[in-house]
């Protein structure tokens, strides 16, 4: 119940790209009409976040998935740079020890991270196949 997409998704749904997002908002209206296989749709649906929202434990995924952890290191251990900002050590904070006005992640995004990941590799799978994939993008438009 998060997503942001509005309805600019759709926009670009119109001009034929795929969509790669979760289950969410607008993207909901696009997999009913293109087709979920068409798609890229990732992650935990609404009603399934309910479900944990109260168990939900970033910190654990963080600590029991190497990939995650090594993604939400690269925010602080100088593989990037917000230039003295803090702003990167606040998003990891964020994601592991919440903030003054959420809870840690409030948006589940490493809970949907390994799924995104997931669905990346297909749409890179899948756009080898140029035909297959200008089909997906045609029946978007559609």
């Amino acid at each position: 119940g998060t997503e942001a997409s509005g309805t600019s998704n759709m926009k670009f749904m119109m001009n034929g790209a795929v969509t790669m997002g979760t289950y969410d908002g607008a993207n909901i209206e696009i997999v009913q009409n293109a087709g979920e296989e068409n798609n890229y749709i990732f992650g935990a649906h609404v009603e399934d976040l309910e479900k944990i929202k109260d168990t939900y434990n970033p910190k654990a995924l963080y600590e029991q998935e190497p990939r995650i952890r090594r993604v939400v290191d690269t925010l602080v251990d100088g593989t990037l740079t917000d230039g003295g900002s803090g702003w990167f050590r606040e998003l990891y904070d964020s994601l592991l020890k919440g903030a003054s006005w959420h809870k840690p992640d409030n948006y589940y995004l490493l809970q949907d991270f390994l799924p995104y990941c997931d669905a990346r590799l297909r749409a890179n799978a899948d756009y080898r196949n140029q035909d297959a994939f200008a089909k997906k993008c045609l029946l978007n438009i559609a």
